[in-house]
Order: structure tokens, then C-alpha cells, then sequence
């Protein structure tokens, strides 16, 4: 239990919570580099400096703490506050490429920023985690589904482990205030995360930045994904019949860009085309052949469906410039040229095909 009074600490013996569930996705969270790094890009650390400088801090909302054995202490709630306050007193060096900006912050600031925080100290951090939930899950600072998932994790094995998975589900649920088939949907997209981040991410080119957790989750509603992932359903945590090659191909389509930043997948919206591709092995073959989403999803319905709806496509395209022609001046030599590959192309097709249909 925490002490009844607020205690004043040093902010130079307040260390960051490297099990901090926004931390999950870094590679390397317990180097305070790189959880600086972090919160100057995604967590408006600058903000916070800003205000922090102009205005004081905040004393009325203390920050949540452990102490450790070696009697330094963890921030478990306000990591935010202590970075914002350790780059103004220059506690901590910003990256190279935030240098300018924080310097900018701390010369400017009229208030001179607090050496000692207001802090609440608790014995162990399984005593705080109740409050990060009721916080970050259904309070007014929202974590990201995947910060989510980790902290749902780290509750269910601190204080559910004994129980079973309904009753683990049951018991989360109430935590949070949501039904128990989203957190095991949660747990499920966290387990295919898991497997894939053991597994190097299958040497794919990603960083965990890349990997927007919510479109797991939502791939998880498609009977024929989690089918074709080896689930029994969309809530199968433990996952025992996972297909991690196709995992990997889902992480490729749907995480992995080209140089031009692009997915194969692009948006979530997609996911219900690829749902339909992936129930179509002649469909997966096209698109791990070309890596087009849209004509992968032509051969969901067949090979000839496919083809006629190509026809039609074509035909229509043909149209609309039958249509432009009127209206265009100048026509070009290259428009000429354009226009001979097209009659060639539609040539060699009306071929093929007349030829398939005499033999």
C-alpha cells in the first residue's frame, strides 16, 4: 500500500518503467535513450516542457512510485512528467535531431523547473496496476490497443494466473469495464504479435513501428483470417495449431512497405478483400506473385470470373477513352504510340482466346 502522505524525491533518483505497456513496441526500453527518443516523437514531452516552463508544475497529481533495493525509485505512473522535467533541468540529453527544439524550450522558460517531484511510494507495482488501468484503459488518457493488450497481459499473470481462461476473461473484463471477447481478441492479437517480434518479425524489413497492432486486431473479426492462421477462432489465445508461415505472409502484406512507403495491404478497410483472398489458394498464389491486392481479389471468385470481370474492366477503360478523345487537343505521337501497344495487346488476347476455343 502507498504511504499516506505525498513524499518530495529527487528527480535524479527517478528512473523511467522499462515495463511501461506504451514502451511495449521498443526494441530497447530499459535504455533511457530510447524511451526519450519516444516521447519526444509520440507523447508531446515538448508540450508538456512548454507548459512546465511557462507556467510551473503541477504539483496536485503525484507520481506513482516503486523503490527498488537499490533505493532508487521506478516511476510507474508519469513518466511523462519526470522526462519533460528531467530535459529542463539537462538531466537527460535529447537526441541530436531534438536538440535545437528542447534548447529552444529550456531558454525560453520564465519558471524555473522543480529538482524534486511529489510522489506516492508503493511497495510493489502490481499494487499501481489496477490505477493504470482505470487511467489509460477506460480514463482520459487512452493508451493504443497494443499498450492495451500488454498491460492486459501483465494483469491477467500477476493477479489471474490460478484461475481459468473464462474465469481470466470474466475477471479482465470487469477491470476494464469491457466484454471478455474483446480482451481475449486483444490477448489473441497480442499472442500473434509476440510470435512474430520472437521470431525477428520472419527477417522481414520491419521495425515495430511498422506494425500497427490495431489492424491485428481488426483481422481478427474475419473468420476466414484467423481460419486461415490455424485459430479455432477469433479468441484462441494460447493458439496451438498458429501457422507462423502464414503469419508471416500476413505480417508481409500487411506491415512490410516499398520505397515508396506503401503496404500491400494499404488501409484496414482491405482486410475484408483479404479475407476473401486468403479463403482462395489461386488467389494467394497471384498475390505473392505480383503483390496486387485488387487483382488478387479478382480470383476469389474463380479463375473465369476473374477473367470475364478483367474483359469488362478493360472494356470500360477503353470507353472513357473513346470519350476523351473529342476533347483533347493536342493529340501527341506519344498518345499514338500508347494507342498502337493497346491495339497490339487487345490483338494478342482476341488471339489467345480464339485460338484456346478452336484447339
Amino acid at each position: 500500500m502507498a504511504n499516506e502522505r505525498v513524499q518530495m524525491i529527487q528527480t535524479t533518483e527517478l528512473d523511467f518503467d522499462p515495463d511501461n505497456p506504451r514502451f511495449y513496441r521498443l526494441n530497447n526500453a530499459h535504455l533511457v535513450e530510447t524511451v526519450i527518443e519516444e516521447m519526444l516523437d509520440d507523447e508531446s514531452v515538448q508540450d508538456l516542457m512548454l507548459s512546465i516552463g511557462q507556467k510551473g508544475y503541477f504539483e496536485g497529481e503525484p507520481l506513482l512510485v516503486v523503490q527498488e533495493e537499490s533505493g532508487r525509485y521506478t516511476v510507474v505512473e508519469g513518466n511523462r512528467r519526470l522526462a519533460a522535467v528531467k530535459l529542463l533541468n539537462a538531466q537527460l540529453l535529447p537526441p541530436t535531431r531534438r536538440k535545437a527544439s528542447v534548447k529552444e524550450i529550456r531558454d525560453d522558460a520564465v519558471e524555473a523547473p522543480p529538482v524534486q517531484l511529489p510522489c506516492l511510494v508503493y511497495e510493489a507495482r502490481r499494487d499501481v496496476l489496477r490505477y493504470l488501468g482505470y487511467r489509460h484503459i477506460t480514463g482520459i488518457k487512452e493508451w493504443d490497443s497494443l499498450s492495451k493488450a500488454r498491460y492486459l497481459d501483465e494483469l491477467r499473470r500477476e493477479f489471474y494466473a490460478n484461475l481459468d481462461e473464462v474465469s481470466q476473461m470474466k475477471s479482465l473484463a470487469k477491470e476494464i469495464g469491457s466484454r471478455r471477447d474483446y480482451v481475449a481478441q486483444l490477448l489473441t492479437a497480442l499472442g500473434l504479435y509476440i510470435t512474430a517480434e520472437d521470431a525477428n518479425f520472419f527477417d522481414l524489413p520491419l521495425q515495430p513501428k511498422d506494425v500497427e497492432f490495431s489492424y491485428l486486431t481488426t483481422a481478427l473479426g474475419y473468420k476466414q483470417i484467423w481460419t486461415w492462421l490455424g485459430l479455432t477462432s477469433r479468441t484462441d489465445i494460447e493458439m496451438p495449431g498458429l501457422r507462423t508461415e502464414n503469419l508471416k505472409k500476413a505480417f508481409a502484406w500487411m506491415f512490410s512497405k516499398d520505397q515508396q512507403g506503401r503496404t500491400i495491404l494499404g488501409e484496414s478497410r482491405n482486410l475484408d478483400k483479404l479475407s476473401a483472398i486468403v479463403s482462395s489458394d489461386q488467389a494467394i498464389v497471384v498475390l505473392e506473385q505480383n503483390g496486387k491486392l485488387s487483382e488478387a481479389f479478382l480470383y476469389t471468385d474463380g479463375p473465369e470470373t476473374a477473367l470475364q470481370t478483367a474483359i469488362e474492366d478493360a472494356m470500360e477503360r477503353v470507353r472513357v477513352v473513346w470519350n476523351m478523345l473529342p476533347t483533347t487537343k493536342p493529340l501527341t505521337d506519344k498518345h499514338l504510340a500508347q494507342a498502337d501497344t493497346l491495339f497490339d495487346n487487345i490483338k494478342s488476347v482476341r488471339t489467345y482466346i480464339r485460338d484456346k476455343l478452336e484447339d
